[in-house]
Protein backbone atom coordinates (compact mmCIF):
# COMPACT_ATOMS: atom_id res chain seq x y z
CA UNK A 1 0.00 0.00 0.00
CA UNK A 2 1.00 3.43 -0.88
CA UNK A 3 -1.19 5.44 1.25
CA UNK A 4 -3.50 4.59 4.76
CA UNK A 5 -5.99 6.98 5.91
CA UNK A 6 -6.45 6.20 9.94
CA UNK A 7 -9.24 6.42 11.85
CA UNK A 8 -11.69 7.92 10.08
CA UNK A 9 -15.16 7.08 10.27
CA UNK A 10 -15.92 5.70 7.41
CA UNK A 11 -19.27 5.48 5.98
CA UNK A 12 -19.77 3.81 2.57
CA UNK A 13 -24.22 2.54 1.99
CA UNK A 14 -22.47 0.40 -0.51
CA UNK A 15 -21.20 -2.25 2.05
CA UNK A 16 -23.31 -1.29 4.73
CA UNK A 17 -19.82 0.42 6.57
CA UNK A 18 -20.72 2.92 9.21
CA UNK A 19 -18.08 2.84 12.26
CA UNK A 20 -14.34 3.90 12.56
CA UNK A 21 -11.83 2.27 10.17
CA UNK A 22 -8.47 2.14 8.12
CA UNK A 23 -8.98 2.78 4.35
CA UNK A 24 -5.37 1.51 2.43
CA UNK A 25 -4.48 2.76 -1.27
CA UNK A 26 -2.18 1.18 -3.55
CA UNK A 27 -1.81 3.39 -6.70
CA UNK A 28 -4.95 4.48 -7.62
CA UNK A 29 -7.18 1.52 -6.32
CA UNK A 30 -8.29 0.83 -2.96
CA UNK A 31 -6.66 -1.69 -1.58
CA UNK A 32 -8.28 -2.69 1.98
CA UNK A 33 -10.72 -1.12 4.24
CA UNK A 34 -10.33 -3.05 7.96
CA UNK A 35 -10.35 -1.95 11.65
CA UNK A 36 -6.68 -1.82 11.58
CA UNK A 37 -4.07 -2.16 8.84
CA UNK A 38 -0.91 -3.20 9.30
CA UNK A 39 1.46 -0.50 8.99
CA UNK A 40 3.80 -1.13 5.84
CA UNK A 41 7.45 0.55 5.46
CA UNK A 42 7.41 3.68 2.98
CA UNK A 43 3.99 3.62 3.40
CA UNK A 44 2.31 7.51 3.64
CA UNK A 45 -0.14 7.29 6.63
CA UNK A 46 -2.88 10.35 7.31
CA UNK A 47 -4.69 10.76 10.72
CA UNK A 48 -8.02 11.20 9.95
CA UNK A 49 -9.19 10.70 13.99
CA UNK A 50 -12.30 13.06 14.56
CA UNK A 51 -13.28 13.09 10.65
CA UNK A 52 -15.49 11.27 8.26
CA UNK A 53 -14.48 9.64 4.92
CA UNK A 54 -16.82 8.22 2.43
CA UNK A 55 -16.62 7.43 -1.46
CA UNK A 56 -15.70 10.13 -3.75
CA UNK A 57 -18.72 12.56 -3.95
CA UNK A 58 -20.70 11.91 -7.61
CA UNK A 59 -22.76 14.70 -8.47
CA UNK A 60 -25.13 13.86 -11.24
CA UNK A 61 -26.51 17.06 -12.78
CA UNK A 62 -24.36 19.83 -13.36
CA UNK A 63 -22.77 21.92 -16.44
CA UNK A 64 -19.42 21.32 -17.16
CA UNK A 65 -19.01 22.60 -20.98
CA UNK A 66 -17.69 25.96 -20.88
CA UNK A 67 -18.35 26.67 -24.47
CA UNK A 68 -21.56 27.32 -23.03
CA UNK A 69 -23.01 30.49 -21.23
CA UNK A 70 -24.11 28.05 -18.42
CA UNK A 71 -20.65 25.70 -18.33
CA UNK A 72 -17.78 26.47 -15.34
CA UNK A 73 -14.36 24.34 -14.99
CA UNK A 74 -14.90 20.64 -13.50
CA UNK A 75 -11.92 20.78 -11.85
CA UNK A 76 -13.87 23.26 -8.91
CA UNK A 77 -15.22 20.17 -7.91
CA UNK A 78 -11.89 18.95 -6.10
CA UNK A 79 -12.41 21.87 -3.79
CA UNK A 80 -15.79 20.09 -2.60
CA UNK A 81 -15.39 16.10 -2.49
CA UNK A 82 -16.84 15.56 -5.67
CA UNK A 83 -14.40 12.94 -7.89
CA UNK A 84 -17.09 12.53 -10.45
CA UNK A 85 -18.93 15.35 -11.99
CA UNK A 86 -21.85 14.60 -14.42
CA UNK A 87 -22.70 17.05 -17.25
CA UNK A 88 -26.53 17.47 -17.48
CA UNK A 89 -26.55 17.73 -21.31
CA UNK A 90 -24.75 21.07 -21.71
CA UNK A 91 -23.75 20.08 -25.17
CA UNK A 92 -26.22 18.06 -27.93
CA UNK A 93 -24.57 16.06 -30.90
CA UNK A 94 -22.76 19.21 -32.60
CA UNK A 95 -20.42 20.47 -29.78
CA UNK A 96 -20.20 17.08 -28.13
CA UNK A 97 -16.47 15.77 -29.44
CA UNK A 98 -15.22 19.17 -28.53
CA UNK A 99 -16.64 18.78 -25.01
CA UNK A 100 -14.71 15.32 -25.06
CA UNK A 101 -11.63 16.68 -26.29
CA UNK A 102 -10.76 19.73 -24.43
CA UNK A 103 -13.02 19.44 -20.87
CA UNK A 104 -13.97 15.68 -20.62
CA UNK A 105 -10.18 14.13 -21.35
CA UNK A 106 -8.43 16.66 -19.43
CA UNK A 107 -10.40 17.34 -16.45
CA UNK A 108 -8.91 16.16 -12.98
CA UNK A 109 -12.03 15.04 -11.79
CA UNK A 110 -13.83 12.12 -13.92
CA UNK A 111 -16.84 13.87 -16.38
CA UNK A 112 -19.28 11.65 -17.41
CA UNK A 113 -22.19 13.26 -19.42
CA UNK A 114 -25.76 12.86 -21.05
CA UNK A 115 -26.58 14.19 -24.37
CA UNK A 116 -29.09 16.88 -24.80
CA UNK A 117 -31.69 15.88 -27.15
CA UNK A 118 -31.13 19.82 -28.60
CA UNK A 119 -28.57 19.73 -31.35
CA UNK A 120 -26.68 22.18 -30.10
CA UNK A 121 -26.93 21.87 -26.21
CA UNK A 122 -27.72 24.53 -23.99
CA UNK A 123 -25.68 27.60 -26.01
CA UNK A 124 -27.50 30.40 -23.20
CA UNK A 125 -30.11 31.42 -21.53
CA UNK A 126 -31.82 33.97 -23.44
CA UNK A 127 -33.50 31.34 -26.06
CA UNK A 128 -35.23 28.45 -25.26
CA UNK A 129 -32.76 25.59 -27.18
CA UNK A 130 -36.28 23.84 -27.97
CA UNK A 131 -38.96 27.07 -28.80
CA UNK A 132 -37.91 25.20 -32.28
CA UNK A 133 -38.37 21.79 -31.99
CA UNK A 134 -36.39 20.96 -34.81
CA UNK A 135 -33.37 21.46 -33.13
CA UNK A 136 -34.55 18.24 -31.14
CA UNK A 137 -32.82 15.35 -33.14
CA UNK A 138 -33.33 11.42 -31.52
CA UNK A 139 -31.08 9.70 -34.09
CA UNK A 140 -28.31 12.03 -34.34
CA UNK A 141 -28.02 11.89 -30.48
CA UNK A 142 -28.41 8.45 -30.26
CA UNK A 143 -25.22 7.97 -32.72
CA UNK A 144 -23.32 10.58 -30.33
CA UNK A 145 -24.18 8.21 -27.78
CA UNK A 146 -22.97 5.26 -29.22
CA UNK A 147 -19.94 6.64 -30.40
CA UNK A 148 -18.79 7.79 -26.99
CA UNK A 149 -19.90 4.79 -24.37
CA UNK A 150 -17.39 5.26 -21.81
CA UNK A 151 -18.54 9.45 -21.20
CA UNK A 152 -22.05 8.97 -22.17
CA UNK A 153 -24.61 8.41 -19.81
CA UNK A 154 -28.10 9.33 -20.96
CA UNK A 155 -30.39 11.60 -22.83
CA UNK A 156 -30.86 14.99 -21.07
CA UNK A 157 -34.31 17.00 -21.73
CA UNK A 158 -35.30 20.74 -20.32
CA UNK A 159 -38.80 20.96 -20.16
CA UNK A 160 -40.71 24.40 -19.41
CA UNK A 161 -40.50 27.36 -21.27
CA UNK A 162 -37.70 26.32 -22.98
CA UNK A 163 -39.28 23.98 -24.99
CA UNK A 164 -42.08 26.48 -25.71
CA UNK A 165 -45.41 24.82 -27.02
CA UNK A 166 -43.74 21.77 -27.98
CA UNK A 167 -42.96 20.05 -24.66
CA UNK A 168 -44.89 16.73 -25.47
CA UNK A 169 -43.43 16.31 -28.92
CA UNK A 170 -39.60 17.37 -27.49
CA UNK A 171 -40.36 14.45 -24.88
CA UNK A 172 -41.20 11.93 -27.07
CA UNK A 173 -38.07 12.66 -29.23
CA UNK A 174 -35.85 12.63 -26.56
CA UNK A 175 -37.76 9.23 -25.32
CA UNK A 176 -36.89 7.52 -29.10
CA UNK A 177 -32.85 8.49 -28.85
CA UNK A 178 -33.03 7.27 -25.23
CA UNK A 179 -35.22 3.84 -25.69
CA UNK A 180 -32.20 3.69 -29.43
CA UNK A 181 -29.39 3.18 -26.72
CA UNK A 182 -31.04 1.85 -23.39
CA UNK A 183 -30.40 4.52 -21.21
CA UNK A 184 -31.85 6.71 -19.18
CA UNK A 185 -33.48 10.24 -19.78
CA UNK A 186 -33.33 12.98 -17.66
CA UNK A 187 -36.21 15.56 -17.57
CA UNK A 188 -35.47 19.25 -16.32
CA UNK A 189 -38.73 20.38 -15.72
CA UNK A 190 -39.68 24.26 -14.61
CA UNK A 191 -42.62 26.90 -14.84
CA UNK A 192 -44.23 25.93 -17.97
CA UNK A 193 -43.61 21.97 -18.45
CA UNK A 194 -46.57 19.52 -17.81
CA UNK A 195 -45.34 17.47 -14.70
CA UNK A 196 -47.90 14.96 -14.55
CA UNK A 197 -47.91 14.32 -18.33
CA UNK A 198 -44.15 13.91 -18.06
CA UNK A 199 -44.92 11.61 -15.11
CA UNK A 200 -46.95 9.31 -16.98
CA UNK A 201 -44.39 9.09 -19.75
CA UNK A 202 -41.02 8.31 -17.96
CA UNK A 203 -40.21 4.93 -17.57
CA UNK A 204 -37.98 2.44 -15.08
CA UNK A 205 -34.20 4.51 -14.53
CA UNK A 206 -35.62 7.50 -16.08
CA UNK A 207 -34.64 11.04 -13.64
CA UNK A 208 -37.18 14.12 -12.99
CA UNK A 209 -34.66 16.26 -12.36
CA UNK A 210 -35.41 19.65 -10.01
CA UNK A 211 -37.77 17.78 -8.20
CA UNK A 212 -38.03 20.38 -5.46
CA UNK A 213 -38.38 23.43 -7.28
CA UNK A 214 -41.13 25.23 -5.78
CA UNK A 215 -41.47 27.59 -8.97
CA UNK A 216 -45.19 25.90 -10.42
CA UNK A 217 -45.21 22.87 -12.11
CA UNK A 218 -44.03 20.44 -9.72
CA UNK A 219 -44.99 17.66 -7.59
CA UNK A 220 -47.02 19.12 -5.09
CA UNK A 221 -50.21 20.17 -5.98
CA UNK A 222 -52.26 22.41 -2.86
CA UNK A 223 -49.64 20.77 -0.33
CA UNK A 224 -50.52 17.12 -1.87
CA UNK A 225 -48.22 15.04 -3.69
CA UNK A 226 -49.65 15.05 -6.82
CA UNK A 227 -50.47 11.07 -8.02
CA UNK A 228 -48.47 11.00 -11.33
CA UNK A 229 -45.14 11.10 -8.80
CA UNK A 230 -46.25 8.37 -6.38
CA UNK A 231 -47.02 6.29 -9.52
CA UNK A 232 -43.74 7.07 -11.16
CA UNK A 233 -41.50 6.17 -8.29
CA UNK A 234 -43.39 3.09 -7.94
CA UNK A 235 -43.26 2.32 -11.24
CA UNK A 236 -39.12 3.26 -10.75
CA UNK A 237 -38.70 6.50 -12.13
CA UNK A 238 -35.89 8.38 -10.01
CA UNK A 239 -36.10 12.09 -8.23
CA UNK A 240 -32.84 14.28 -8.46
CA UNK A 241 -32.79 17.13 -6.56
CA UNK A 242 -30.81 19.97 -8.97
CA UNK A 243 -30.42 22.59 -6.68
CA UNK A 244 -29.30 25.21 -8.49
CA UNK A 245 -29.79 28.87 -9.16
CA UNK A 246 -33.59 28.64 -9.11
CA UNK A 247 -34.61 24.69 -7.89
CA UNK A 248 -34.78 24.65 -4.58
CA UNK A 249 -37.10 25.50 -2.06
CA UNK A 250 -37.68 24.61 1.54
CA UNK A 251 -41.11 24.57 1.57
CA UNK A 252 -41.45 22.20 -1.11
CA UNK A 253 -39.15 19.82 0.14
CA UNK A 254 -40.61 19.73 3.61
CA UNK A 255 -43.87 19.23 2.29
CA UNK A 256 -42.65 16.12 0.19
CA UNK A 257 -41.02 14.77 3.37
CA UNK A 258 -43.83 14.52 5.24
CA UNK A 259 -45.54 12.39 3.06
CA UNK A 260 -42.35 10.28 3.45
CA UNK A 261 -41.43 11.63 -0.45
CA UNK A 262 -37.81 11.68 -0.46
CA UNK A 263 -35.49 12.37 -3.25
CA UNK A 264 -33.35 9.54 -4.94
CA UNK A 265 -30.20 11.43 -5.74
CA UNK A 266 -29.16 14.74 -4.18
CA UNK A 267 -26.92 16.99 -7.10
CA UNK A 268 -26.25 20.74 -7.02
CA UNK A 269 -26.81 22.13 -10.53
CA UNK A 270 -23.53 23.72 -10.50
CA UNK A 271 -23.34 26.09 -13.29
CA UNK A 272 -21.82 29.58 -13.73
CA UNK A 273 -24.98 31.16 -12.29
CA UNK A 274 -25.50 29.50 -9.41
CA UNK A 275 -21.89 29.80 -8.57
CA UNK A 276 -22.36 33.59 -8.71
CA UNK A 277 -25.37 33.81 -6.29
CA UNK A 278 -25.30 31.21 -4.00
CA UNK A 279 -21.21 30.34 -3.72
CA UNK A 280 -22.92 26.72 -3.57
CA UNK A 281 -21.03 23.28 -3.58
CA UNK A 282 -22.10 19.70 -2.60
CA UNK A 283 -21.27 19.49 0.52
CA UNK A 284 -23.61 22.80 1.64
CA UNK A 285 -26.32 21.05 -0.65
CA UNK A 286 -26.03 17.83 1.60
CA UNK A 287 -26.18 20.11 4.66
CA UNK A 288 -29.28 21.42 3.33
CA UNK A 289 -30.57 17.41 3.57
CA UNK A 290 -28.92 17.11 6.68
CA UNK A 291 -31.28 20.09 8.55
CA UNK A 292 -34.03 18.81 6.92
CA UNK A 293 -33.98 15.84 9.26
CA UNK A 294 -32.30 12.98 6.47
CA UNK A 295 -29.23 11.41 8.33
CA UNK A 296 -25.63 11.48 7.42
CA UNK A 297 -26.01 8.01 6.03
CA UNK A 298 -28.61 8.98 4.00
CA UNK A 299 -27.34 12.21 2.45
CA UNK A 300 -23.53 10.36 2.17
CA UNK A 301 -25.80 7.74 -0.12
CA UNK A 302 -27.25 10.01 -2.06
CA UNK A 303 -23.98 11.59 -3.21
CA UNK A 304 -22.06 8.77 -3.89
CA UNK A 305 -23.82 5.24 -4.59
CA UNK A 306 -27.23 6.21 -5.65
CA UNK A 307 -26.21 8.26 -8.25
CA UNK A 308 -23.86 5.88 -9.58
CA UNK A 309 -26.42 3.13 -9.55
CA UNK A 310 -28.37 5.77 -11.46
CA UNK A 311 -26.11 5.87 -14.18
CA UNK A 312 -25.14 2.03 -14.14
CA UNK A 313 -21.75 2.82 -12.64
CA UNK A 314 -22.16 1.15 -9.05
CA UNK A 315 -19.63 -1.35 -9.51
CA UNK A 316 -16.73 0.99 -10.37
CA UNK A 317 -18.16 4.44 -8.41
CA UNK A 318 -19.47 5.55 -5.16
CA UNK A 319 -18.08 2.35 -3.26
CA UNK A 320 -15.17 1.67 -1.24
CA UNK A 321 -15.06 -1.98 -2.32
CA UNK A 322 -11.84 -3.26 -2.55
CA UNK A 323 -10.09 -2.75 -6.15
CA UNK A 324 -12.85 0.07 -7.47
CA UNK A 325 -10.89 3.45 -7.89
CA UNK A 326 -9.15 5.01 -4.94
CA UNK A 327 -11.74 8.30 -4.91
CA UNK A 328 -12.82 9.71 -1.51
CA UNK A 329 -13.99 12.36 0.70
CA UNK A 330 -12.75 13.47 3.90
CA UNK A 331 -15.11 16.07 5.95
CA UNK A 332 -16.00 17.09 9.21
CA UNK A 333 -19.31 18.16 10.81
CA UNK A 334 -19.50 21.25 12.14
CA UNK A 335 -21.60 22.40 14.56
CA UNK A 336 -22.85 25.86 15.65
CA UNK A 337 -25.19 28.31 13.13
CA UNK A 338 -25.36 28.75 9.91
CA UNK A 339 -27.44 30.54 7.32
CA UNK A 340 -28.15 28.23 4.44
CA UNK A 341 -30.61 29.79 1.56
CA UNK A 342 -33.02 28.40 -0.66
CA UNK A 343 -33.45 29.72 -4.40
CA UNK A 344 -36.56 31.47 -3.13
CA UNK A 345 -34.70 33.85 -0.84
CA UNK A 346 -35.45 32.19 2.65
CA UNK A 347 -32.71 31.50 5.01
CA UNK A 348 -32.75 28.27 7.40
CA UNK A 349 -30.23 28.83 10.29
CA UNK A 350 -29.02 24.91 10.15
CA UNK A 351 -26.97 23.58 13.65
CA UNK A 352 -24.86 21.24 11.46
CA UNK A 353 -22.71 21.66 8.39
CA UNK A 354 -20.46 19.12 6.47
CA UNK A 355 -16.99 21.09 6.28
CA UNK A 356 -14.94 19.51 3.56
CA UNK A 357 -10.87 18.66 4.53
CA UNK A 358 -9.62 16.51 1.96
CA UNK A 359 -10.45 15.46 -1.95
CA UNK A 360 -8.71 12.19 -2.93
CA UNK A 361 -8.61 11.49 -6.45
CA UNK A 362 -7.61 7.85 -8.22
CA UNK A 363 -5.21 7.94 -4.90
CA UNK A 364 -3.94 11.51 -4.82
CA UNK A 365 -4.56 13.35 -2.16
CA UNK A 366 -5.76 17.30 -2.33
CA UNK A 367 -6.66 19.47 0.28
CA UNK A 368 -10.22 21.00 -0.11
CA UNK A 369 -10.01 24.82 -0.81
CA UNK A 370 -6.62 24.72 -2.72
CA UNK A 371 -7.75 24.13 -6.10
CA UNK A 372 -7.60 27.63 -8.18
CA UNK A 373 -10.28 27.71 -10.49
CA UNK A 374 -10.82 30.83 -12.94
CA UNK A 375 -14.73 31.52 -14.28
CA UNK A 376 -15.78 33.74 -17.13
CA UNK A 377 -16.65 37.28 -16.35
CA UNK A 378 -20.63 38.23 -16.85
CA UNK A 379 -21.88 39.39 -20.16
CA UNK A 380 -23.68 42.53 -20.46
CA UNK A 381 -26.73 40.32 -21.10
CA UNK A 382 -26.31 37.89 -17.56
CA UNK A 383 -27.71 40.98 -16.14
CA UNK A 384 -30.85 40.25 -17.75
CA UNK A 385 -30.76 36.41 -16.33
CA UNK A 386 -30.35 37.46 -12.64
CA UNK A 387 -32.84 39.89 -13.04
CA UNK A 388 -35.69 37.45 -14.36
CA UNK A 389 -34.69 34.59 -11.98
CA UNK A 390 -34.60 37.01 -8.69
CA UNK A 391 -38.56 38.16 -10.39
CA UNK A 392 -39.49 34.49 -10.49
CA UNK A 393 -38.23 33.69 -6.56
CA UNK A 394 -40.78 35.26 -4.72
Amino acid sequence: MDLILRHAHVIDPSQEIDRVMDVGISGNKIAAVAESLAAQPGCRELDLRGKYLCPGLVDLHGHWYEGSAWGIDPNICLNHGVTTAVDAGTCGFINFVEFRRNRIETAAVQVLAFVNICANGIPSALVGELEDVRYARPRETAAMIEANPGVTVGVKLREGTMTGSHGKEALALALEAAESVHLPLMVHVSQGADTPAILRKLRAGDILTHCFQGRGDGLLEAGEMIPEALEARKNGVRFDVGHGYGSFRWETAKRAFEHFFFPDTISTDLHRYSVARFAMDMPTTMSKFLHLGASLRDVVLKTTWAPAQAIGRQDELGTLRIGSVADLFVFDIEEGEFPLEDTHQQVEKAERRIQPRYTVKSGKVVECGSQQVSLRPFYLCDEEIFQLIERDAV
